[in-house]
Formats: structure tokens, C-alpha cells, sequence
């Protein structure tokens, strides 16, 4: 079944990634909790399976090393989508995923940064999404890569932290601008004192370092309220809306 799937996959990228899909989930900033962005989520719809869910096509376009190719269609996918909500928003951030497969390939640095050029928008436009299950620490050629990034004026974002490798003194050595805290802290936030103790000496620590934070996951009024008074820049989750269709998400935010 795997291995028919990986076939459509296969045929699909073959044919300029035929049935994948963005959809995207509001980002917002604390203070006047406005939507200030948006992080491009990938979605595939099989012709022969219907609606698949990511955890089950990207661990195998990871495999087939497809998410090569796929990534840099999200990239400049998401990428235009941004450059055409610049038009209503000119300050309009697109956050994009970037795997642990992709940093491996040579030339990703000067890939990412030709289609942020061929897309005409600052790098300030683009944030990427780095999963901190991936062994950054000590990884000379990752953090080349990170620099580069950030010298174009790219953020770059520590996904799911809390659950990988990086330890809170590690981040002061990775080149990064957004800590995004796991939503495995925020499940039971309204009435767990550790995760609260968590989120709230991460979001002190990191702005200490001159770090942002993230907290993604959030899905009811109490798990919100707790929030206030931490110094989290930035939320995410269902609470403020799901990923959705452009057209949905264009309808309801940009125009």
C-alpha cells in the first residue's frame, strides 16, 4: 500500500506536485492580537485515496528524499501568496517549514534564497520553520546555513521546541529569532503549573537573549487566559482559527 502511495507521490511531483495544496493558519501577535501573518501548511489530495493527512505523506516523501522538490514548491508557493497579501498588507509574514532532509542538501541556502529573490519580496517577509527534533548543536554546516538565511533578513523559527535535542543554553548559540514552544505544553496549560512554569521561564529566558516566542496550540479561552502576563510575542492556534483554502483565509483576513 506504502510503496502504490509512493508511486502516486512520485507521479504527482513528476507532474509540477499535481494535488498538493496550501493551507494557512493565522499567526498572531500579542497586545492587540492581530493577525500579522500566516504559516503555510501543506496538504495533498489523492485522486485514488481522497483527503490524505501529512503525518502520513510526508514521512515518505522524506524517505524518497521528494521533499526536495515538494519544499521548493511550498516555498514558492507560499511565497507569492505573501507577495499578493502584501498588496492589503504590507507587512504580511509567511512562515514555511524546512526539514531536516532538505538542510542536508548542499545547495539549500542558495536555493531558498533565489526563490525569495525570483519572488521580488524582502527576506523580512519569511520566516522558516526548523523542527528542534534535528540535532542542531555543533552542526557547523547548519549553522552556515541558518547565517546566510539571516543575513537576507529571513527569521528563523526553532519549531516544537521542548520535546528535541536543544537544551535553553544551546539556544543562545544557534542563530535563531523565534522560539516556537510545543503544543504538547499547552494540552492541559489551564491547570498543569509545570507547563505554565514552562512557557513562562522559556518566554523570560528568551527575551533576555533577544528571542521571540511562539505558543502554538491553543484552543480554549482558558488555555488563553493563561497566557496574559507571560511575555509571549506571538500565538497560534484553533482557538484563534484552523488552517484554511486561500480563498477562506484571504476572504476572512487580507481583503
Amino acid at each position: 500500500k506504502s510503496l502504490q502511495f509512493l508511486d502516486e507521490l512520485q507521479l504527482s511531483v513528476k507532474n509540477g506536485c499535481e494535488g498538493f495544496y496550501l493551507c494557512y493558519q493565522p499567526q498572531v501577535k500579542t497586545g492587540n492580537y492581530q493577525v500579522y501573518g500566516a504559516e503555510a501548511l501543506l496538504r495533498y489530495h489523492s485522486e485514488k485515496r481522497g483527503q490524505v493527512y501529512p503525518d502520513e505523506f510526508i514521512p515518505l516523501l522524506e524517505q524518497s528524499k521528494l521533499i526536495n522538490v515538494v519544499g521548493m514548491w511550498v516555498l514558492a508557493t507560499a511565497l507569492e501568496q505573501c507577495k499578493e497579501w502584501r498588496r492589503f498588507d504590507k507587512d504580511f509574514s509567511m512562515s514555511v517549514n524546512v526539514s531536516a532532509v532538505q538542510l542536508k542538501e548542499k545547495d539549500i541556502a542558495e536555493r531558498v534564497l533565489n526563490i525569495l529573490r525570483e519572488s521580488g519580496l524582502p527576506g523580512s517577509a519569511l520566516t522558516i520553520e526548523i523542527t528542534e527534533s534535528i540535532q542542531l548543536q555543533g552542526n557547523d554546516n547548519f549553522m552556515d546555513i541558518f547565517n546566510r538565511w539571516r543575513d537576507a533578513g529571513i527569521e528563523i523559527s526553532i519549531d516544537d521546541f521542548g520535546t528535541g535535542y536543544s537544551s535553553l543554553n544551546h539556544i543562545r548559540e544557534i542563530p535563531i529569532d523565534v522560539i516556537k514552544v510545543d503544543q504538547s505544553f499547552v494540552k492541559d496549560l489551564a491547570g498543569d503549573a509545570y507547563s505554565q512554569s514552562f512557557i513562562k521561564m522559556v518566554a523570560e529566558l528568551a527575551q533576555t537573549i533577544g528571542v521571540s516566542v511562539c505558543v502554538e496550540g491553543i484552543e480554549t479561552p482558558e488555555q488563553f487566559k493563561v497566557l496574559q502576563g507571560m511575555k509571549v510575542k506571538y500565538i497560534q492556534g484553533y482557538y484563534f482559527d484552523r488552517p484554511m483554502e486561500r480563498h477562506a483565509f484571504e476572504a476572512k483576513y487580507v481583503k
